[in-house]
């Protein structure tokens, strides 16, 4: 049995100065923690410090290729995609081959024979045709080509002057002739004659020489143009009706 009067061992304390430095290394522990995870703010000294942490954390941390991952999932669909298409046209192959080709038909001979003796329409109905299909040529209604070229003289009009010129030339020549009464006869003879004479001749002095030009026109038809003058284009040269005129083509 126990003795009543034996007294419990006393438990044994921490020394303080052991527990104030256990406090202080897990203070310290904890603010370095706070620190590095960011909680504190950061220094301005320490900020290239800091972003240099910063950055071996990154370069630490395993870098994942997002390209290689995309191209790979694209590739993957792909297959996909050509392995349904492949598996279609491995179902859509049989039914194409189970529906039967229909046979050509060949041309029943008797057909052929009644073709090759049928007689062949005339070819010169279609050429025919084809003619009165044509439209008619156009050509110029004013021009035309000169096919003769005339030449007219018309006489002048007397003035009298010719006559009385005439009659005095006349009556003196006839005045040289003869004696008493067969003078004066003369002299009346050769008066009438050279006043004749001297009116023809005024009329051909004073005559006027006119160019009939005959144009044969494109539409058939003749037309006949007076000039006063030498015209200026001769036979057979082609010319055209301007302002009522001919004019060189």
């Amino acid at each position: 049995m126990d003795n009543p009067n034996q007294t419990t061992p006393q438990k044994q304390r921490l020394h303080p100065l052991i527990a104030t430095a256990a406090g202080a290394v897990i203070v310290a522990s904890l603010a370095a923690t706070a620190a590095i995870t960011g909680v504190f703010p950061k220094a301005t000294g320490n900020n290239e410090q800091n972003g240099q942490t910063q950055a071996a954390l990154i370069a630490s941390q395993p870098a994942i290729d997002t390209a290689a991952a995309a191209s790979a999932a694209r590739a993957a669909q792909a297959q996909q995609i050509a392995a349904q298409q492949a598996q279609q046209q491995q179902q859509q192959q049989p039914v194409a081959q189970a529906q039967p080709q229909p046979a050509p038909r060949s041309a029943p001979t008797h057909h052929r024979r009644h073709a090759s003796t049928a007689p062949q329409p005339p070819q010169y109905a279609q050429q025919g045709g084809g003619y009165a299909q044509q439209p008619s040529p156009s050509y110029c209604q004013t021009c035309g080509t000169v096919v003769a070229i005339n030449q007219t003289r018309t006489p002048g009009q007397s003035t009298g002057i010719g006559a009385v010129g005439g009659a005095a030339a006349g009556g003196l020549l006839g005045n040289q002739f003869g004696h008493g009464n067969g003078r004066t006869a003369m002299t009346v003879l050769g008066a009438l004659g050279g006043g004749l004479a001297g009116n023809q001749v005024e009329k051909q002095v004073r005559a006027e020489t006119d160019y009939q030009v005959q144009v044969q026109m494109e539409n058939g038809t003749t037309r006949t143009f007076t000039y006063h003058n030498p015209p200026p284009f001769g036979q057979g040269q082609r010319v055209r009706i301007e302002n009522g005129t001919l004019v060189g083509a």
